[in-house]
């Protein structure tokens, strides 16, 4: 049997994929001779929320089916976690497409940042047919959100496709932009449900798509309920570190980095996290008993004992010179202000770290 709603074979095993309802659920209202919708349309049609989707195979194909109905599409990136949100896979699927950025939570950034600076670093970062499609918003303070829905309106197109993955601050940025809410069907031929919505003042509509779960960044192996009181409402928190002999820092329980003998100058680093992130310095030989002891209640994220209990970890050196910041995704940074910084990070298996060129310059 199939989805009333979105046409997906219903199925009772996985509520991440397509046609998931409780078997519970889909007996009582076969009984009863009700209309019968999976999980993900039943919530769209009664709560107008739309259940994120995880970014595999079977994901990609439904985009792919979506997109030919698309010429324009509304690509949101959240600066905090850069690495996390801006994915390669994802600008391939869209290489023929014209493509409007909309980086969100830049206000969340440190105030040194300037608008400028953040233009001409995400230039160089991402492969933009015109670099005007790179829009600064952010929906709380709405600053920029004029300056995207114009950009939009005169595309010469009348509506869009708006993609992102998960803890973006996609739905807030679309509530900005619209002034209604249509439950829609999903595009022909596919299985991927969206809510239309119209942009204010204009016949122009954004059709709102699931968030897409990455799987590699940090954030992603926290509970829904963590991942809320982790998620940035204020600007990030940054702390300072000038170690002068060996030093392990934890940043949370979700990963433990020590840091190698300076010789000569010491290193002076920053790492920027998200504010309820607990970051702590102890003595290397102290460290891994702490990291596991205190993960889940003096060290946040994880949010409780058991949360992290089927992770899988492992070990990697880096070593970060001046003008690179290395990123955890989905955590944070680490910017150099003094290098190079040498350092062995512990962190749960297949979470993306990758080193970059630095976002922030540090003040001298």
């Amino acid at each position: 049997m199939k989805c009333a709603g979105c046409g997906a074979e219903l199925q009772f095993d996985d509520p991440s994929k397509p046609g998931y309802i409780p078997f519970e659920v889909y007996e009582k209202r076969l009984a009863e001779g009700k209309e019968i919708l999976c999980q993900r349309c039943y919530k769209l049609k009664h709560y107008g929320k739309v259940t994120p989707m995880k970014m595999n195979t079977d994901f990609k194909k439904e985009l792919k089916n979506v997109l030919g109905s698309f010429d324009l599409i509304l690509y949101v990136i959240d600066i905090t976690d850069f690495e996390g949100t801006y994915r390669e896979d994802i600008a391939d699927l869209l290489s023929k497409k014209r493509v409007i950025y909309a980086v969100t939570k830049t206000d969340l950034l440190p105030k040194a940042v300037s608008k400028a600076q953040l233009k001409e670093w995400l230039k160089r970062r991402i492969s933009a047919k015109n670099p005007d499609d790179i829009r600064i918003v952010s929906a709380k303070k709405k600053f920029g959100i004029n300056s995207l829905k114009k950009r939009l309106i005169s595309s010469g197109k009348d509506k869009a496709l708006v993609i992102g993955v998960t803890n973006v601050g996609k739905s807030s940025l679309v509530n900005e932009l619209a002034e209604s809410e249509v439950l829609s069907s999903p595009v022909p031929g596919t299985t991927l449900g969206m809510i239309r919505r119209k942009i204010k003042s204009f016949k122009f509509y954004l059709y709102d798509t699931p968030g897409i779960i990455t799987n590699d960044r940090a954030i992603d192996l926290l509970s829904i309920d963590c991942q809320r009181k982790i998620v940035p409402s204020r600007e990030m928190t940054r702390k300072t570190f000038k170690p002068q002999k060996s030093r392990a820092i934890l940043i949370g329980g979700m990963a433990m980095m020590s840091v190698e003998n300076p010789q000569n100058l010491a290193p002076i680093f920053q790492i920027f996290t998200y504010q309820n992130v607990k970051l702590h310095e102890t003595k290397p030989e102290k460290a891994e008993g702490f990291f596991k002891e205190r993960a889940g209640d003096f060290l946040i994220p994880p949010c409780y004992k058991e949360e992290l209990k089927d992770v899988d970890w492992e070990e990697r050196y880096f070593e970060i010179p001046e003008k690179e910041e290395l990123v955890i995704a989905g955590l944070g940074w680490i910017n150099v202000k003094r290098g190079p910084l040498r350092v062995k990070i512990k962190f749960p298996k297949g979470i993306k770290i990758v080193k970059r060129n630095r976002l922030i310059i540090p003040r001298r």
